[in-house]
């Protein structure tokens, strides 16, 4: 039983990669979309906008050396509709005050680049991101028109969802006549939120929520060196 004992451990040490089998630089690619409503999914209008969070850092004797991240939004604005050709949204310029009362050009992206500190351990690579709650986030102001005498409840309900759900939106709400118009703007959050854990491993790939989830985003890790 000891010789058995004495060859699984063997058979374990050669088994176990060298720290160093780590050693190298390595790419986290986040990409996602954020939807902008006014209002909710059975009634309302707003955007699907996509978004790229890049983070790269550097390994080197099996230890976490340095990382740092960058964020950008993606100009390919899907507009969107609940029900649908009820209401017409677009992108517009705009401006937001953050938490510290300091005005901002929308679109807007926090921190475009971020520090991103990490750790190393048992296979897993943890990556904490250089910045606070509410963390970084995507700010962007949207108009939607709407001439459907169907939609008068569209305002109400936009109303009650923002109060409810707790959203970081600010509208400006117009009427002529039939035609109802409202401009937004809006926050949302950008990953990852806090600190991540994620396996040290080429090709490792996670995945959340589709192409037509109000929010969905995929994790890629590869080495690129």
């Amino acid at each position: 039983m000891w010789v058995a004992a004495c060859l699984l451990l063997a058979s374990a040490v050669d088994a176990a990669p060298p720290q160093q089998a780590a050693d190298g630089q390595w790419q986290l690619r986040i990409s996602g979309h954020n939807s902008y409503l006014f209002g909710e999914r059975d009634l309302g209008g707003g955007l699907r906008i996509p978004w790229e969070v890049v983070i790269q850092f550097v390994v080197q004797d099996g230890e976490y050396q340095a990382g740092s991240g960058r964020a950008r939004w993606i100009d390919e604005v899907v507009p969107l509709s609940f029900p649908d050709a009820w209401f017409s949204c677009r992108q517009v310029d705009g401006t937001y005050l953050d938490s510290n009362l300091a005005l901002h050009d929308t679109p807007r992206v926090r921190f475009p680049v971020f520090p991103v500190n990490g750790e190393i351990r048992n296979g897993l690579v943890q990556l904490q991101p250089g910045y606070e709650p509410p963390g970084n986030y995507l700010a962007i102001t949207f108009a939607c028109d709407t001439d459907n005498p169907l939609a008068d409840a569209w305002f109400a309900l936009a109303e009650r969802g923002k109060q409810v759900m707790g959203k970081r939106q600010d509208a400006e709400k117009q009427r002529d006549g039939d035609r109802q118009r409202v401009r937004v703007r809006e926050v949302a959050v950008l990953q990852p939120e806090a600190r991540v854990e994620i396996p040290l491993q080429a090709g490792w790939t996670f995945a959340q929520g589709t192409q037509d989830d109000p929010h969905a985003f995929i994790y890629r890790l590869q080495r690129i060196d």
